[in-house]
């Protein structure tokens, strides 16, 4: 049963290519390095999730794949359904019973702020690679359940 979650939005996406897509632009060299320094903050501070859910997006799979040369063996699940989506599209496409210790999501703002907000009921500006670490305030409970996560901490790369 879940008791922990990571929510995390992708790195810092790269401009450089005005005839890309929003879905297909990748990341800026700057973005790179962040997520780098987010998976080695989850690694000291053993926060390694079991699952990941992301946006298939080109700068989530970026994100992720600089992560993975750290944080080995995670099952992966990409969806363009988790792409922009705000907290309802997100909870509707991740299951409610989940046999995971932790889960990782993966994504984009507004949205991840929204969820944030909906999960620990309090508002929090999440720039790119902002990383919430999550527990579950009671388990009798929906992990669905507005207000039923407490927030323990808020990695921000550029403070670390």
């Amino acid at each position: 049963m879940i008791s922990r979650l990571i929510l995390m939005r992708h790195d810092k996406r790269s401009w450089k290519y005005p005839d890309l897509s929003d879905h297909e632009r990748p990341l800026k060299k700057r973005g790179r390095k962040a997520s780098v320094k987010i998976a080695k903050e989850l690694i000291k501070l053993n926060w390694i999730p079991d699952k990941l859910y992301s946006s298939d997006s080109e700068r989530t799979r970026e994100t992720w794949k600089k992560m993975n040369k750290y944080i080995k063996d995670i099952e992966v699940e990409y969806s363009r359904k988790f792409y922009h989506s705000k907290p309802k599209k997100i909870m509707k496409n991740i299951p409610d019973e989940l046999n995971y210790n932790t889960i990782m999501i993966l994504g984009h703002n507004p949205g991840c702020a929204d969820f944030l907000e909906h999960l620990c009921g309090e508002w929090h500006r999440m720039p790119t690679a902002a990383t919430a670490l999550l527990t579950l305030k009671d388990n009798s409970k929906s992990w669905k359940e507005s207000g039923n996560w407490n927030l323990e901490q808020l990695l921000i790369p550029r403070e670390l």
